[in-house]
């Protein structure tokens, strides 16, 4: 049975309907589904112009204006309440800024839910749907007064303010002020101020804004008030056909559309059989036999969901605190997702050498090393710690980060495309590790600018020349990948400058 929830800043009530009226019930009942309304501060309600826009165009352009004016939230919907889907129209930005209210009723419970909506998307449509185009709407309750102005059938303003009982014209003062934004803002000239609907005892009302020129509007028909629900009636009644402007994510209403869909499936499998029956034995038992396999893949997950069970329990037997075997986890996925990817190691390689055009990269390896291998592998091999400190996750602590380094060993060779001189090419092997040893906690393990052919005596046995000359080893951990600023160069501009490329580490 379909059960409402409201929730307001005082808490949340729950309502069915019996025998027509919507009455007050304690707590929803096991096969009850609920659909959720929410008149609290946080809903927003902007309008904003769609485009003549088409498809997957329409749709990224009203997710934009979405994720523009809540980012933090995802209870957000953009209904259109003029034009369609070949037309440009307006669209109403409508969501809660903070979901908190909501989640925390909804946490309680194990009803499906078909949806959330707020309380000013409803109760516009609720005007639409009655024809009201231009009206000042106000729904009063215990400890607050919910004010909506529409202005040719969208909604403009939407104002949610504390009530007090005490107050006798507070009610009044609100409407009469918020008369008066109109007029400042010029929303409505003075003399086009729309009447009030006030879906509450008018007497509270009625002489101080007669005397103030704002004219009441008769309640219609269809806005009276039935059973506990009072003034809340229609727009229940309105609630549960599921209009516009639904705002829970999806994963909220999982369990509802699972529903929706059971039952669709069932309805299709009754017609299937009604058709195999009627045109044919062999069809009829074919859908038998899958209803049989459909039977034991429900059997099988089952069987996965009680594995799954059994194995937290043998984890939490284990003595292991199944938060530090998360923590850990987590730390893993961030570890994996923190290491450089190739392009930007090239880039940081492009870099070094992106002022030298007479140099191209002939050859480039990367590894990340294991703690007992070495640096550089070979005659001149180097131990460097891979971690500076170890990871010691507690129970009840998060992952550490913020001290841990990895490092990436990285060889590249050079190949000259000019015939320079030799000093020229030492030249450009010390502009090369200078850019290499300027990037912070980069460590050259074998520098050609260090050694040279020039300073050695020839004929070595032994010495390979171009891997001697060219080629550089050196460890870059994780956190900052940047190359150095550009060195100035005989006869190049002082100005001139290289692009430089920062890579995010471990956050």
């Amino acid at each position: 049975m379909k059960i409402i929830l409201l929730i307001n800043s005082s808490g949340g009530q729950f309502f069915k309907c019996a025998n027509g009226l919507w009455q007050s019930v304690e707590n929803p009942e096991q096969n009850d589904r609920l659909w959720v309304i929410a008149n609290l501060p946080e809903e927003m309600l902007e309008t904003f112009a769609v485009p003549l826009l088409f498809g997957s165009d329409r749709r990224h352009f009203i997710q934009r204006n979405l994720a523009t004016a809540l980012p933090h939230s995802q209870y957000r919907a953009a209904p259109m309440f003029s034009g369609n889907r070949f037309t440009a129209g307006t669209a109403i930005l409508t969501g809660l800024t903070s979901a908190e209210a909501v989640s925390r009723e909804i946490s309680k419970l194990t009803t499906p839910v078909a949806g959330v909506w707020g309380m000013s998307v409803v109760l516009a449509i609720l005007l639409r749907k009655h024809a009201i185009d231009n009206v000042i709407l106000a729904l009063p309750s215990t400890h607050y007064l919910r004010i909506l102005v529409l202005k040719e059938g969208v909604p403009v303003i939407t104002r949610y303010i504390h009530r007090y009982n005490e107050e006798k014209e507070g009610d009044a003062n609100e409407i009469l002020r918020t008369r008066q934004h109109l007029e400042n803002k010029r929303i409505f000239e003075r003399q086009a101020i729309p009447p009030v609907l006030y879906l509450g005892d008018t007497a509270m009302v009625d002489v101080q804004l007669s005397r103030a020129g704002v004219a009441l509007l008769p309640l219609p028909a269809a806005f009276k008030p039935m059973g506990d629900a009072a003034w809340l009636h229609p727009i229940f009644k309105l609630l549960v056909t599921t209009p516009e402007g639904q705002l829970a994510p999806l994963q909220l209403r999982a369990g509802h559309l699972s529903l929706r869909l059971r039952q669709i499936a069932y309805a299709g499998i009754a017609l299937s059989l009604m058709a195999a029956i009627l045109f044919g034995q062999a069809d009829f038992r074919e859908l038998l036999t899958l209803h049989g396999k459909a039977q034991i893949v429900e059997a099988n997950l089952k069987k996965t969901s009680l594995e799954r069970e059994t194995l937290a329990a043998r984890i939490s037997a284990s003595g292991t605190d199944p938060a530090l075997v998360r923590q850990a986890t987590r730390f893993s996925e961030l570890e994996m997702e923190a290491a450089p990817a190739p392009e930007v190691i090239l880039q940081f390689i492009a870099g070094t050498i992106a002022d030298l055009p007479q140099v191209r990269v002939k050859s480039l390896t990367f590894r990340f090393p294991k703690p007992d291998e070495h640096y550089c592998e070979g005659p001149t091999a180097i131990e460097l710690p891979l971690l500076k400190r170890k990871i010691n996750l507690s129970p009840g602590s998060t992952p550490p980060d913020a001290d841990i380094q990895h490092f990436t060993e990285l060889q590249f060779s050079i190949l000259l495309t000019d015939n320079l001189t030799p000093e020229a090419q030492i030249e450009i092997r010390k502009h090369i590790s200078a850019r290499l040893k300027a990037s912070p906690d980069v460590q050259l393990m074998l520098d050609p600018a260090a050694f040279s052919l020039l300073n050695t005596l020839k004929g070595g046995f032994g010495i390979d020349k171009s891997q001697a000359e060219n080629l550089w080893c050196m460890s870059i951990p994780w956190k900052t990948m940047m190359p150095a600023p550009p060195l100035r160069q005989a006869g190049e501009g002082a100005n001139e400058t290289l692009r430089e490329f920062h890579v995010k580490g471990l956050p």
